[in-house]
């Protein structure tokens, strides 16, 4: 028993150290950029209006979350390390390209690709996860230090980009991101194995547009999916909508920054007692499926938060504070119920269905948050975005709720 716990140690060491530092150095590039992405379009394009900057965060969001599955046949044959590189490489040259991008098109097209590489690697890195490591209890634990990392890095991203956007460094502060994702090729390159493939051990390539068909036909996949994509929706708001209310509440670069930097901490501490109980809870039997939920209403809870707040500087914060818990929940846990579907299901498939839900929920959220809550400031309606969207939230957890103590009693 020892040393069968000494192997899935080492294990666990092996995977989590390179998955974990890809996502450390390619996410502090990411976060300098998210944060200020609203921002960025608009300097970049001054007078195109809330219409454009909502196209643009769709895009981004679109190709962050579903430009893998447009090449999941290619993935799928495709050596785990060179595809993550690969993915590393196009991001980072597409964000050193954007400051001299020529017009808005070619601001999308940066947009496009380098949502396209961040794509790429993002899912190889799930799937070597899910290769690699058979417990359910292992992989969330690889999960939640992945969202540690990726909000280590967030906490000093947002600090990073609206030092260098007060200091008209635009062009500066794209050179850092791409060197960010450089070095994260470079890392992978050497610390992930060579030979391993996706689909060295599935029976058969994974399903392309059949993947819809899945969604709508099996309910297991169907509830994991709509309550992924909910979330993923409300997630969505912090990155579009909440940051430019932060932008109208405060002209500070300093204060701006807080706001994300206040979540980053945030999430790096409840995470580590919320893995402890999840990796508890898992082992004993419990689904993933029940800390979406739990993830959506603590999201829904600080919407709402954020509504009652109007322009209190303090009430944002409090809102911030809520939907970091959120996050601890909900994030890590999409991963590891997704990989936990039954069925003889390609590793690339299991995780493509995850970047359906994912991509139709943020690409959605980032425009909502971009062109409606903007359009919604116009009319004086921002409180009514933010209660629209915890009425989004707790709509869906009692749905699902509702449909389980219906066939219990049936």
């Amino acid at each position: 028993m020892v040393i069968e716990n000494q192997r899935a140690d080492g294990a666990l060491r092996r995977v989590s150290v390179p998955v974990v530092l890809d996502y450390l150095l390619s996410h502090l590039g990411f976060f300098a950029v998210l944060p200020v992405l609203p921002l960025l379009v608009e300097r970049l394009h001054p007078g195109t209006g809330p219409l454009y900057v909502g196209i643009s965060l769709f895009l981004f969001n679109f190709a962050v979350r579903g430009a893998s599955l447009f090449c999941s046949g290619l993935l799928h044959r495709t050596r785990i390390r060179h595809a993550m590189t690969g993915g590393l490489i196009l991001a980072a040259a597409s964000f050193a390209a954007l400051p001299i991008a020529p017009g808005s098109v070619g601001v999308l097209v940066c947009l496009l690709l380098a949502g396209t590489g961040i794509s790429t690697n993002g899912l190889m890195a799930r799937v070597y996860v899910a290769m690699a490591l058979e417990s359910p209890a292992a992989r969330n634990t690889v999960f939640s230090a992945v969202q540690v990392a990726v909000n280590v890095s967030a906490a000093l991203g947002p600090i990073v980009a609206n030092f260098l956007l007060a200091q008209s460094l635009d062009v500066t502060l794209m050179l850092a991101v791409a060197a960010m994702y450089l070095l994260a090729a470079g890392l992978v390159a050497v610390t992930v194995p060579a030979g391993l493939r996706p689909g060295d051990h599935d029976v058969r390539p994974p399903l392309r547009l059949g993947l819809l068909k899945v969604v709508v036909m099996d309910p297991v996949v169907r509830r994991v999916s709509v309550v992924t994509a909910v979330g993923s929706f409300l997630y969505a708001q912090f990155f579009s909508a909440i940051a430019l209310q932060v932008a109208e509440l405060t002209d500070n670069a300093a204060l701006r920054a807080s706001f994300f930097t206040t979540n980053a901490i945030l999430v790096v501490a409840v995470q580590i007692p919320v893995t402890a109980y999840a990796q508890r809870r898992l082992s004993a039997g419990a689904t993933p499926f029940g800390f979406l939920l739990v993830g959506v209403t603590i999201f829904a809870a600080g919407f709402a938060v954020m509504g009652a707040a109007g322009t209190a500087l303090i009430g944002a914060y409090a809102a911030v504070v809520v939907f970091s818990v959120a996050e601890t929940f909900f994030t890590p846990t999409v991963n590891t119920a997704f990989s936990a579907i039954p069925g003889d299901r390609p590793m690339v498939e299991l995780f493509n269905l995850r970047q359906v839900a994912a991509t139709a929920g943020e690409s959605l959220g980032g425009f909502a948050g971009g062109a409606l809550f903007l359009t919604a400031a116009q009319f004086g309606a921002r409180p009514v975005y933010w209660g629209v969207l915890a009425v989004v939230g707790v709509a869906c957890v009692l749905s699902y709720l509702r449909s389980r103590v219906t066939s219990e009693a049936s």
